[in-house]
């Protein structure tokens, strides 16, 4: 079996769809847990393609591929993950992430929940054109741990600040680690985010940072 998950991970890493999905409902008519499929098998996948991503092996577009492959095979795994009660316990932390008001654009912020929702993270996707109100709203209904941001358009980026800011004005800034992500539009400090991530790689690895050193 132990060969079988190699075999999975590779696949995965050299992006071969077809073979990842094959191999995962191989493993599942055989009876291999799920949980054991994404971790043994599918995440440490994801986790080579992002280091050739950060090494410049790949490329946005592999990246986005290999978000379309983890989202094809949890098509499969998803229904097995609830019964086996897996969701809830792996679950290291929550996110709320939306592309801001005026913005339509979702391909990075989509990848960033592949990888987050990958890494053990509860999403809470608000899609795009999302106004400051739907983030205070969300974040006092789901109690996040962290808020994501992203926008693409120059005109847009400044929105950022005037999400930070209602959060600040409804008392729940303190509460939330905040994330920005798109083009180098904005600095973190000028809109009163935690942080800005250039990919959506390197905002899995600081949300995982956080949420270690949050405890």
């Amino acid at each position: 079996m132990t060969d079988r998950f190699e075999d999975l991970v590779k696949a995965f890493e050299e992006l071969r769809e077809k073979d990842v999905l094959e191999i995962v409902r191989g493993m599942v008519d055989s009876g291999v847990p799920a949980t054991d499929i994404l971790v043994k098998g599918l995440i440490p996948g994801l986790d080579r393609v992002g280091q050739k991503f950060e090494k410049m092996e790949y490329f946005i577009m592999d990246l986005l591929f290999a978000a379309d492959i983890m989202n094809e095979s949890m098509k499969i795994l998803s229904p097995l993950l609830e019964r086996e009660g897996a969701e809830e316990a792996k679950v290291k932390g929550k996110l709320v992430i939306g592309t801001v008001k005026g913005d339509l654009h979702d391909i990075g912020k989509n990848i960033f929940i592949t990888l987050m929702k990958a890494a053990g993270f509860k999403v809470v996707d608000l899609g795009v054109d999302v106004p400051e109100e739907k983030f205070v709203e969300t974040v006092k209904r789901e109690r996040p741990d962290i808020v994501g941001m992203s926008a693409l358009l120059s005109v847009t980026a400044p929105y950022f600040k005037v999400v930070v800011d209602a959060l600040k004005e409804a008392g729940l800034r303190d509460k939330v680690f905040v994330m920005i992500g798109g083009p180098p539009l904005v600095t973190a400090e000028e809109v009163g985010a935690d942080v800005y991530c250039d990919d959506a790689w390197k905002g899995r690895m600081i949300a995982e940072e956080y949420i270690q050193k949050k405890g």
